[in-house]
């Protein structure tokens, strides 16, 4: 963990930080990473897990209740530099959320401004852009819906 420049991490009851390689098979030698600086906030919701990713906050990270996310996986909320490098433009920085009971499979990139509605899910190796509604099962890159899964009541979820 790495908590720099008026940064904060809350790891709710019941978190799981996986970074051991004998327990899963994805896990790459990499340990999960949580870095919150310049006033960034990192808040793992209870019974949420995470296997080797890292997570890098310059604005808020929400992992919501019982979400997991995948080794490899990568989630930043800002640019971390200019774009174009070099210029004087100020660094993207939007809030990453990711809602309760989410999915995100391995080596997933989930980037600045994004919002992962309730029950969704991230195929594995899908680089996310743009909001993805509750229930939605996305990927790709960049990730787009590929399904709706069903409510419990027959509905579909939006």
């Amino acid at each position: 963990m790495r908590i720099k420049q008026g940064g904060s991490i809350l790891i709710e009851r019941g978190v799981t930080l996986n970074s051991a390689e004998w327990s899963n098979p994805l896990n790459d030698g990499c340990r999960v990473r949580l870095c919150a600086v310049g006033g960034g906030k990192i808040i793992l919701r209870a019974n949420s897990g995470i296997s080797s990713a890292r997570l890098i906050s310059h604005s808020l990270i929400e992992v919501g209740e019982g979400s997991a996310i995948g080794a490899g996986s990568l989630l930043c909320d800002s640019d971390m530099h200019e774009v174009p490098l070099g210029s004087d433009k100020p660094i993207g920085i939007l809030p990453i959320v990711i809602g309760r009971n989410v999915f995100i499979g391995a080596q997933c990139i989930i980037l600045k401004g994004v919002t992962i509605g309730d029950g969704a899910v991230i195929g594995a190796g899908s680089v996310v852009t743009r909001d993805i509604p509750a229930g939605a099962v996305a990927a790709g890159n960049p990730a787009v819906v590929v399904k709706r899964q069903r409510t419990e009541d027959g509905g579909r979820r939006t």
